[in-house]
């Protein structure tokens, strides 16, 4: 039946046409991007950005979350293998305040809770833009915690590839890109893409017993099961009066087992998740000699999850319980329009319009109910270049929401409280200024900035219902101040640059759920500091030879005034994590990289009660490219450790795996 289901999806993505959006509408500003040659993460001179090349991932065995916790300043958290729970943390900013997108479509819903990385196929992508400090105007600017844009493969050059892998675990991936002219003024670009792992690893069972070493056991990890399979197409027209249209369709199902507790594995619980987007955009032709560019669109965004589980005798198997299965379906609309000017030589600057609609609807055995949020948002941002040297710009949004309830009428689980419309939420603004030094030329360049950031609370925080919670209607909007200073250097003639930044932010309102009568409760407790340095060299000192260093010294604190939690470390931020990666270009079309990553002791619970051990993994990789569009790699991960540890918990130590890949490029 699995299978069926399967075929059924990727039937349906094929009839639709798989989708590849990998051309930003608006045009792309310059970064001054870094000529160091082999650079996967390539650094620029601005203090917020980086981009992440495929070269980063293919073949080499690694997750999402792995991918962008190799950088500076971001920290993963992870459940288990391929298709688990994976999130990640940026400048000690939690997950659920990132915005992540898919071709500047936002995955984030109405649930408020953090997006779950391993649901993304990285074989569909052709680069990941990474803004750490701020949210661009393109996207709103109003995260708090900066923001992940993953852009997929697209219609701009003819050819394809295949690739295919297979791993530890009886882990495999396939995917298949596309793209052709089809008439000399359209393009067209398909791909498909599928994963699968058993992740039947072996872990420590501590039996119940954390404390006691005498009865652990190895044991194997059950019911983990994982399997996704995703396809998009896009077709990418040159109109006769110069506009460019762009349509891009996208389709994705997901499923696996849920496997319980670390003593009382699940048989039967899993997790399935289905996901489509449509997305349409026309660019025009330059006015004003190229000084003014308009841009428009509209995306369409669906997602379903679920949960189901025998209840409350799962691990035993039991089919005659009653079969509990929760879920909500989210529905988003986003018409957007968009402006990209240069009045003089000097001054540029984006204007940004947009209208937000997102409706959630319970599915499974959750009582019916329905919200939907309606919000209009205004962005922009300016540079002025003052002098050959210096520069000034800020960005700036503003944001009003408009909240709607289900019949008018809202009642906690509780029943202790009936609301007869949604609450009236202010309008919102968040904005930053910065200035730059030097230009591209220069080897000395930096920036100074400054911001006030917010988020407004979702949906399901406010009104949702979900099992064995209460939501709060109450919620005050979370917001920040951040401060970041950045300075990098490349050394003239050796193609090795420095850059380092010092961040602080200051968190008001943090939301956080808390357990409230045996009930979970959303509430504005947390006030936080946090202050850290980050640091990165890339070098290329030989041609042969690519060398990066990556360092994260940080303090986190919270200042929430509670006296279980006052002066603790925020939960999932370490004090210190340092990364290391070289790469060898070696005779007869071979390439050899090693990578190593330490982060310190860190703590699961605000109360620093649940300490998470300090980690240490390496992998490494060997690739044979026999031709230009043939590559063979096999990648070893977590060299050192043959099984997980501690595998339940939320930060387990991998064990070893190993991967072989081949890609054929045509």
């Amino acid at each position: 039946m699995r299978t069926t289901s399967y075929s059924r999806t990727a039937l349906m993505a094929v009839v639709l046409g798989f989708a590849a959006w990998g051309v930003p509408w608006a045009a792309t500003q310059d970064l001054g991007v870094s000529e160091i040659s082999g650079a996967d993460y390539v650094p620029t001179k601005e203090a917020s950005y980086t981009e992440i090349q495929s070269s980063a991932w293919e073949g080499k065995s690694l997750t999402a979350a792995d991918l962008l916790s190799a950088l500076p300043g971001i920290q993963a958290y992870k459940q288990g293998g391929l298709g688990s729970f994976q999130t990640v943390s940026i400048r000690g900013i939690a997950a659920r305040n990132i915005l992540i997108c898919v071709d500047g479509v936002p995955l984030n819903d109405a649930s408020g809770g953090a997006v779950n990385l391993g649901t993304i196929d990285l074989n569909q992508m052709e680069k990941v833009e990474v803004y750490k400090g701020n949210v661009p105007a393109k996207f709103g600017v109003s995260g708090i915690g900066g923001a992940v844009n993953f852009v997929t493969k697209n219609a701009i050059k003819k050819g394809g590839r295949i690739l295919a892998a297979y791993g530890s675990h009886n882990t495999w991936e396939g995917s298949f890109q596309v793209s052709t002219p089809v008439t000399d003024s359209l393009m067209f670009a398909s791909s498909f893409a599928t994963r699968h792992s058993d992740n039947d690893y072996e872990y420590l069972n501590r039996n119940a017993t954390r404390y006691d070493d005498s009865d652990d056991y190895v044991t194997t990890r059950e019911n983990a099961q994982y399997t996704d399979v995703s396809g998009n197409v896009q077709f990418r027209m040159l109109h006769g009066n110069g506009y460019f249209s762009t349509l891009a369709v996208m389709a994705s199902r997901y499923e696996g087992g849920n496997p319980g507790k670390e003593q009382q594995q699940t048989k039967v619980a899993k997790f399935v998740g289905e996901s489509s987007q449509i997305r349409y955009g026309l660019e025009s032709v330059g006015y004003f000699g190229d000084r003014l560019f308009l841009n428009g669109g509209v995306s369409a965004r669906f997602d379903k999850n679920m949960a189901s589980s025998y209840y409350p005798l799962d691990r035993i198997g039991y089919g005659g319980n009653t079969f509990m299965e929760y879920g909500s379906a989210m529905f988003k609309l986003i018409p957007e329009l968009w402006v990209d000017f240069t009045p003089i030589d000097r001054l540029k600057g984006t204007t940004r319009v947009a209208f937000e609609w997102e409706q959630a609807e319970a599915r499974g055995n959750s009582n019916d109910w329905s919200l939907n949020r309606k919000s209009y948002v205004g962005s922009g941002d300016l540079y002025y270049h003052l002098f050959k040297y210096l520069g000034f710009g800020g960005e700036g949004s503003a944001q009003m929401i408009k909240d709607r309830l289900d019949d008018g009428t809202f009642v906690q689980a509780t029943g202790s409280r009936t609301l007869q419309k949604a609450k009236d939420r202010d309008a919102s603004y968040a904005g930053r200024l910065y200035s730059r030094l030097g230009n591209v030329e220069s080897p000395l360049s930096g920036e100074v900035s400054i911001g006030r950031f917010y988020r407004q609370p979702a949906l399901m925080e406010l009104y949702g219902t979900f099992p064995g919670a209460i939501s709060n209607p109450d919620l005050k909007r979370e917001k920040v101040t951040r401060f970041e200073a950045f300075g990098i250097y490349k050394f003239p003639g050796y193609r090795t640059s420095f850059q380092t930044t010092y961040f602080e932010s200051h968190i008001e309102d943090g939301i956080y759920w808390l357990m409230s009568m045996e009930f979970l409760r959303p509430d504005n407790v947390t006030h936080a500091l946090i202050r850290g340095v980050e640091m990165e060299l890339n070098s290329s000192p030989v041609k042969l030879m690519d060398v990066v260093l990556r360092a994260t010294i940080q303090k986190t604190e919270d200042r929430s005034h509670f006296n279980a939690f006052d002066g603790k470390k925020l939960p999932g931020e370490p004090d210190r994590s340092y990364f290391a990666q070289a790469t060898l270009h070696l005779p007869l079309h071979f390439d050899f990289s090693w990578a190593s990553d330490w982060r310190s002791v860190m703590y699961s619970d605000r109360a620093n009660r649940t300490e998470q051990p300090a980690v240490a993994t390496h992998r490494a990789d060997l690739s044979f490219n026999p031709y230009e569009t043939t590559r063979f790699t096999f990648a070893v991960n977590n060299i050192t450790d043959q099984k997980y540890r501690n595998f339940y918990t939320p930060f387990p130590m991998p064990g070893r795996e190993y991967k072989f890949t081949i890609i054929q490029g045509f």
